[in-house]
């Protein structure tokens, strides 16, 4: 299986070109998708519905959107146009479930400070099942990523806890397509143990947010995978933490490897490589992506 994270910069590349079609070309071959900054009537002109755009650029994934930013469109026609950006998850398998967690934010005198958003989906490649998490965290405030990773982790911990997004433990075959909720007992997603966090983090490996998701170094043995939480793909293929960038900013040259894989303890010894596409032009940022013996 092969997953790939990918902020596409609304599909902006390095030449200032927007090119979606450019974009998909360059993560084209990944069986999980993961982009961000994806718009729906943001901007006006032609393709200004991205998901619709990729919908038709990748016809063999099924797709599913997180708008984190949900506005009204003043200058848009009829009472249903909306303005959005968020997250956006392309899979080969079916998405069995999907749902959105906002994160906190707070405003920030002086600067423009949006929404972020977790999207959870459970697939079963090959009949396993597997939790992906594709967020965005906040650009400007260490303060507030690190509020936000705190709550990122405390919703994926509890996950298996509240299952997925209806229960039906216990249930009568009898009351299911009935009444109100109208569903099968096939419906019902089971909520799986093993999970990949994906996304624009907007942090360095040596940042306290880091250290959060992956543990603290050991005074001895470095970086340790600890089983109960999340180690980082590219560090597992052998990629030093100081090495790799995965975001162009050439008035912040140290502000680099923002963008990870993480893979819980349970995965750890399933990821086969994982490397930067150091190549890529689509976007400011560059894709990273990760292959993983799954099941």
């Amino acid at each position: 299986m092969k997953v790939v994270t990918y902020n596409i910069q609304w599909g902006m590349g390095k030449d200032g070109v927007i090119d979606l079609p450019r974009i998909a070309q360059t993560v084209h071959d990944a069986d999980i998708i993961c982009l961000q900054e994806v718009e729906v009537n943001w901007r006006d002109g032609d393709g200004a519905d991205q998901v619709s755009v990729l919908a038709s650029l990748f016809p063999d994934h099924y797709l599913a959107f997180a708008p984190a930013v949900d506005i009204h469109n003043s200058s848009g026609s009829g009472k249903i146009a909306r303005r959005q950006y968020g997250v956006l998850t392309l899979s080969r398998w079916p998405i069995l479930s999907a749902r959105a967690y906002p994160l906190p934010k707070y405003p920030v005198v002086g600067h423009l400070v949006d929404q972020t958003v977790a999207q959870e989906l459970i697939i079963k490649p090959k009949g396993s099942g597997l939790r992906i998490y594709n967020t965005h965290l906040n650009y400007l405030s260490q303060a507030q990523r690190i509020h936000q990773v705190e709550v990122l982790l405390k919703l994926i911990e509890d996950a298996p806890k509240q299952g997925g997004p209806v229960s039906g433990l216990g249930v009568d075959a009898r009351e299911y397509q009935e009444d109100w909720m109208a569903v099968g007992a096939e419906d019902l997603a089971d909520m799986p143990l093993p999970a990949i966090l994906l996304g624009d983090f907007n942090m360095r490996p040596n940042a306290p947010e880091y250290d959060l998701i992956v543990g603290q170094k050991d005074p001895y043995y470095g970086r340790l995978h600890k089983a109960h939480l999340f180690s980082d793909a590219l560090t597992l293929s052998g990629l030093p933490e100081e090495d790799g960038k995965t975001h162009i900013d050439e008035n912040n040259p140290n502000f680099n490897r923002i963008d990870h894989i993480f893979v819980s303890g349970d995965l750890v010894p399933k990821v086969k490589k994982a490397w930067i596409d150091e190549d890529a032009i689509a976007s400011d940022h560059q894709p990273i992506f990760a292959e993983i013996n799954w099941p």
